[in-house]
C-alpha cells in the first residue's frame, strides 16, 4: 500500500507541474501537497538514497518537481479521498461539509503546513 501512496504523490507532483505550466499565474504562488500516508511523507522528506530503487527513483522525481517542504500530513478523517474510498451513501455525501467545503484547516486564511505529528 505505501508504494501506491507514493505513486499517488508522484502523480500529484506531475499534475502540479502541468497545471502550473498551463495556468498563467500573475503572482508568485506556492503549491502545497497533502498526504495521509506518513510512510510516504517520510520517504519524501528523507534522503532518496536511503531507499531501494523503486522508492528512490520516485522520491527523486518528486523532489525534482517540488520541494519536500511543501508536503504535509493530512489525517485520514479529514482526507476526501479516504472519505469516498470507505463508501458513503448519497445522503451523507450531500450533507457533508467535508465533501463540499474541504477540511476545515484549508479554509483558514493562514492554514497550517502540517496538521499532524511528522515523526514517522
Amino acid at each position: 500500500m505505501p508504494r501506491l501512496e507514493l505513486l499517488g504523490a508522484l502523480l500529484a507532483a506531475r499534475l502540479a507541474r502541468e497545471v502550473k505550466a498551463i495556468v498563467d499565474l500573475k503572482r508568485p504562488s506556492k503549491v502545497f501537497f497533502w498526504a495521509d500516508s506518513k510512510i510516504t511523507l517520510h520517504w519524501i522528506k528523507g534522503s532518496s538514497k536511503r531507499w531501494k530503487s523503486f522508492v528512490c527513483n520516485r522520491v527523486t522525481e518528486i523532489k525534482s518537481l517540488c520541494d519536500a517542504s511543501t508536503w504535509a500530513h493530512c489525517p485520514g478523517k479529514q482526507n476526501l479521498a479516504d472519505f469516498l474510498s470507505r463508501g458513503v451513501s448519497v445522503e451523507i455525501l450531500l450533507n457533508s461539509d467535508l465533501w463540499w467545503k474541504g477540511p476545515q484547516f484549508l479554509r483558514e486564511v493562514d492554514f497550517p503546513t502540517d496538521t499532524g505529528n511528522d515523526d514517522t
